[in-house]
């Protein structure tokens, strides 16, 4: 018999290692979707066998129990119980990790209790002796009646065996199915069971009445009110805990001798409130470093080869407006997408890593009831420690937030934490505001400053996340249910595994939009209305003949009249009423169009408006900047424009690439609308207290 595409889900509890044997029984064959109705990502692969038979793997969320606290965990919930569910599994395959057993066995003693094929894989046997494994085995096997395999990640143990029994366990599924019922359900709610049509057992028709209003309200009549239903869920897990402890006596296990000496060692100074948050600061700092100087070489390297490649392209295209589609269109596009690359790959490569550690789950444990005072998440801080170097990678971090609401909340603030590309624009207004003074020999006045607006931004961060938080429900438990890991020796392969995962998902997905409204901008910044830009260039060539401008000169003079004269120019003049009260004028209203492609592009833009050419030079252009002049005869950037320019882009979201990971994180176009639109409000509201305060 040919068997085909038939589905078997690894199942687990957080940090229980079922993604390792997951990554190692794909490889990299494996691709991302999301379970209907929620913003989780699903992780999917396929395994060929010999045979020519084909077995779909579905790495499952993490979970404790199917009595789910959070939207993350209700999704294998759902998929269990609901036959109709798209994911719904045909067998299972349950990682427990055997240095912590008798804690990770509740929810496969739930399994077991719906029916399913079951393969048992006890991971980490690298780590634990013989004798261990070898009694677990045995009274596994007697208790619950299928196989168990001891595995390991690392060494690769028994990977093969898994593999066969991976062919087996639907076409034999009767060998791995365990009859046993391992909870009794009380009397009076077995006599409320009568009718099963359309369950396995009375135990998945006990599931249905606690969560089947939130998957399909007409299987049933009649579910379990929330007080029934909670106390339900307690009567059941402390049976099953008892039943649990059964096990663990018979195995005998001594709890204190078989606890890890290293790891109680490191976690005797590595959670310790002050200690281990200057420890936390400090590795901090080293992955910032990372992300914000290290990953600077290969941008570099990507920017220089785009820039090389687009002076080849230069040399061989005809002028013409195809030309300009590729190299100021589909080139900025693609370079606005790949320079990211080397940030967010750094990012996760030392997340993961410390993750592999055992690390993350104490960092955690450490700012959970520090950051819950503001509506987030002891998980929210990598993000906004990350969002300093970069908004992109930091929002995709927050995947590691069960919590739908503590997750959507990090992502919302992340992006007023001040980023890399504020660097250049503060570089060139900061000067009109704080002149440059040495202070106490060691720091001067414009890095306070520059500190100063650090801080601003991340009391802002705080702030919006206690508003956010207060208006986004939320029927999740916001609460912290951690299992601290033993440290070990990071695995290099799972790690690059979830780095190449990231980039992969980053690019295809976020850059799609990326790509799009570089596309848009450069439309808006190349055409105007039919003729236009023919009377524009008569008009500079003959300036330029009056002038005696040279080349370059005019050149500069011809882009910076074009952008005036496009669609971007005439709106940047229509909306010059909106931004005047801010003391900004048609000039920086376009700047503040452009610049949605990247906060960077605002010296850019500046430049070609001043006609400086493509001299993106900070001090060039601040020179220049301080010879503008008002219709009075007053400086134009002075301090109170100067305050205001550098709030606005402090606040405001100029960032479309922020924008399209948003989008692809939320699935839906809703949150970076409202996050695009309050941000917008933030910076001008801002903007005109300093510019008429100031």
């Amino acid at each position: 018999m040919r068997l085909k595409n038939n589905k078997v889900g690894i199942v687990g509890n957080p940090n229980s290692g079922k993604t390792s044997i997951f990554n190692l029984l794909t490889g990299l064959h494996q691709k991302v979707g999301n379970y209907p109705g929620v913003t989780v990502d699903s992780m999917m692969g396929k395994i060929t066998h010999k045979d020519g038979s084909v077995t779909e793997l579905i790495d499952f969320p993490g979970a404790y129990s199917l009595h789910s606290n959070t939207h993350d965990e209700f999704v294998l919930t759902k998929a269990l119980i609901d036959l109709k569910d798209p994911h719904h599994p045909d067998a299972i395959i349950y990682v427990a990790d055997i240095l912590l057993l008798e804690k990770q066995l509740l929810l496969l003693t739930q399994i077991i209790d719906l029916e399913f094929p079951v393969i048992v894989c006890l991971s980490n046997c690298d780590l634990a002796e013989q004798s261990l494994i070898d009694k677990w085995t045995l009274i596994l096997e007697q208790k619950l009646k299928c196989p168990i395999i001891p595995v390991s990640s690392k060494s690769h143990l028994n990977l093969n065996i898994l593999k066969d029994r991976l062919q087996t366990i639907i076409q034999f599924s009767h060998i791995y199915l365990s009859k046993k019922n391992l909870y009794t359900i009380p009397t009076q709610e077995i006599e409320k069971l009568k009718e099963d049509i359309g369950f396995k057992n009375k135990y998945h028709h006990l599931l249905w009445k606690h969560y089947g209003h939130k998957i399909q309200s007409s299987q049933i009549e009649e579910y379990f009110g929330k007080e029934h239903s909670l106390r339900l869920q307690v009567e059941e897990t402390m049976d099953r805990y008892g039943l649990i402890d059964t096990w663990v006596s018979s195995v005998k296990i001594n709890l204190k001798v078989k606890s890890n000496a290293i790891t109680n060692k490191m976690d005797h100074y590595l959670t310790q409130p002050i200690l281990g948050v200057s420890i936390f600061i400090f590795l901090m700092f080293f992955i910032f470093q990372a992300i914000f100087s290290w990953a600077q070489y290969p941008m570099d390297w990507i920017e220089t080869g785009f820039s090389w490649f687009q002076q080849f392209l230069v040399n061989i295209l005809e002028p013409g407006w195809f030309s300009d589609l590729i190299l100021k269109g589909l080139i900025p596009g693609l370079r606005g997408v790949l320079v990211f690359v080397p940030q967010i790959a750094l990012l996760f490569f030392l997340i993961g890593w410390m993750e592999e550690l055992g690390y993350m789950a104490r960092v955690v444990y450490l700012f959970d009831h520090l950051l819950k005072k503001v509506g987030l998440n002891g998980r929210s801080l990598i993000g906004l420690i990350s969002g300093g170097a970069c908004a992109i990678p930091a929002i995709m971090s927050t995947r590691n937030i069960n919590n739908h609401r503590d997750r959507l909340v990090t992502m919302f603030v992340i992006p007023l934490i001040p980023c890399s590309a504020r660097i250049p624009v503060y570089t060139a207004l900061i000067g009109f505001v704080v002149p440059y003074k040495e202070l106490f020999g060691i720091f001067n006045s414009q890095g306070i400053a520059f500190m100063a607006l650090y801080s601003l931004g991340i009391l802002m961060a705080l702030f919006t996340a206690m508003i956010v938080s207060y208006f986004i429900k939320s029927d999740e438990l916001s609460l912290l249910a951690l299992q601290l890991p033993d440290y070990r020796v990071p695995q290099m392969r799972q790690v690059i595994t979830v780095v190449f995962d990231k980039v992969k998902t980053f690019v295809l997905q976020a850059g799609k939009i990326i790509l799009l409204i570089s596309l848009i901008l450069w439309f808006m910044s190349s055409f105007s209305w039919s003729g236009e830009m023919e009377r524009v260039e008569a008009k500079v060539f003959m300036e330029a003949s009056h002038k005696s401008l040279d080349s370059v000169e005019t050149l500069s003079l011809m882009e910076a009249e074009k952008l005036e004269n496009s669609f971007a120019g005439k709106i940047g003049k229509f909306i010059e009423p909106v931004v005047i009260p801010l003391g900004f004028d048609w000039k920086i209203a376009i700047a503040l169009l452009t610049s949605f492609a990247a906060r960077e592009v605002f010296v850019g833009t500046m430049s070609t408006i001043y006609s400086l050419g493509s001299n993106d030079s900070e001090i060039l252009l601040r020179d220049r900047m301080a010879l503008e002049k008002r219709p009075d005869g007053s400086l134009f950037f002075d301090r109170k424009t100067s305050i205001s320019l550098i709030l606005f882009y402090a606040f405001a979201m100029q960032c479309m690439s922020t924008f399209a990971v948003m989008w692809r994180e939320t699935k839906t176009k809703r949150w970076p609308i409202i996050q695009f639109i309050y941000m917008g409000i933030l910076a001008y509201v801002a903007s005109w207290i300093a510019y008429h305060w100031f």
